[in-house]
């Protein structure tokens, strides 16, 4: 039985259908809360009238910038919100907040949002100027909020000193996966078989994959630390034959021409339509991350199909790790010597499942129950 609530989700942007992690995010939190309760996405006019989602969409946003700034939208929003007599309004994002906050205290429907990331940090750790001015944003927005939640439980804590906020409106709610155990070996055996095939690696090789746009520039610097530090340790170090594979569009003319592409070791092979086949089908995941905020989506993907992972420090924030049991090794950032250690040390055991503790806490369907579960006053 559905619970009584009627929740408005505000995703400000083209997430139908999703392609990257942050609209992962926002179409499995939809999927899965639309089926506990009454649940209306508002998104832009440049989502397809016809998705197939399994929820119900409402394309109330106009694309660009000016959503951010306009009456009319505001208007619009707030009079779809009034007719439908919603209790609840989540936003994906804090930046249209300074536009919708008003017409919520208005209407006086609680306004929550769903922290991706602290998008000032990031900005910040990717060298951009106009971070204090993120940062001023989502002060103003999260002060504001009645609810605040987190991707990232490391996240908490310091949002709540940068910004003066209340512990207690600020809580835990995780991307999710969609399995809800780990895979079986069938499925493994069929994936590795698949890409051997298509690639004409060997069955001797183990496939290690790195995945993600290097479009973003934290993957592109992981691409660069495993061609420049951790292959070259590895060449040295791996009693056995491997194979790196690096997936993701975007790698920029330069990289492609580095000499290090040209070795036997590594296998670029660009955007792959069906990432899932290639995770499945590798022996390790690799995380060298060493910058930008929040969850790592990939690692929580990763672990979710079955996969061990080695990252740095940095690429596993936001992640329990006491949930993943001997799936996820981390080492400090930059420490390549020991990411490659720890990468021999995974390898023997990383056919066994992730433990359920990990689905228990990150499948979508238990997220969206403590969403739900978080809106009764205590």
């Amino acid at each position: 039985m559905k619970n009584s609530l009627k929740i408005a989700f505000i995703v400000p942007y083209r997430f139908v259908p999703p392609r990257n992690g942050g609209h992962q995010a926002a179409y499995g939190l939809a999927v899965f809360t639309a089926k506990e309760c009454d649940f209306l996405v508002l998104s832009t006019d440049g989502n397809p009238l016809e998705g197939g989602q399994p929820f119900a969409l409402y394309r109330h946003l106009p694309e660009g910038k000016k959503k951010y700034f306009s009456p009319a939208v505001a208007r619009r929003v707030g009079q779809f919100l009034q007719e439908q007599h919603v209790d609840v309004c989540l936003l994906h994002q804090p930046f249209i907040g300074l536009l919708l906050g008003p017409v919520l205290r208005k209407l006086k429907i609680p306004m929550q949002v769903w922290v991706q990331n602290l998008e000032y940090e990031r900005f910040r750790s990717m060298g951009k100027w106009y971070w204090p001015i993120v940062k001023g944003v989502e002060s103003r927005v999260y002060k504001r909020a009645d609810k605040l939640f987190f991707i990232s439980p490391d996240e908490i804590a310091p949002a709540i000193e940068a910004f003066q906020l209340e512990p207690g409106r600020c809580m835990e709610l995780p991307y999710g996966c969609y399995p809800a155990q780990s895979p079986p070996p069938e499925r493994f055996a069929a994936a590795r078989k698949a890409v051997l095939a298509r690639h004409g690696f060997s069955e001797e090789e183990k496939l290690l994959l790195f995945f993600g746009p290097q479009t973003y520039r934290p993957n592109l610097e992981a691409v660069e630390h495993i061609l420049l530090r951790i292959n070259p340790f590895l060449k040295e170090r791996a009693g056995f034959p491997y194979r790196i594979l690096i997936c993701g569009g975007g790698l920029p003319d330069a990289f492609r021409q580095m000499e290090a592409f040209s070795e036997e070791h590594i296998a670029y092979l660009g955007y792959v339509e069906d990432i899932e086949e290639y995770v499945l089908a590798s022996d390790l995941v690799l995380n060298p991350i060493v910058s930008g905020g929040g969850v790592k989506t990939k690692l929580i993907e990763a672990l979710a199909l079955g996969k061990s992972v080695v990252s740095y420090r940095q690429g596993a924030l936001g992640v329990h790790r006491e949930l993943c049991g001997k799936k996820l090794g981390v080492v400090p950032d930059h420490a390549h010597e020991l990411f490659c250690e720890k990468l021999f040390e995974l390898l023997p055991e990383a056919g066994l499942p992730t433990p359920g503790a990990f689905y228990e806490h990150y499948q979508w369907a238990k997220v969206a129950q403590r969403f739900i579960r978080a809106q009764s006053p205590e």
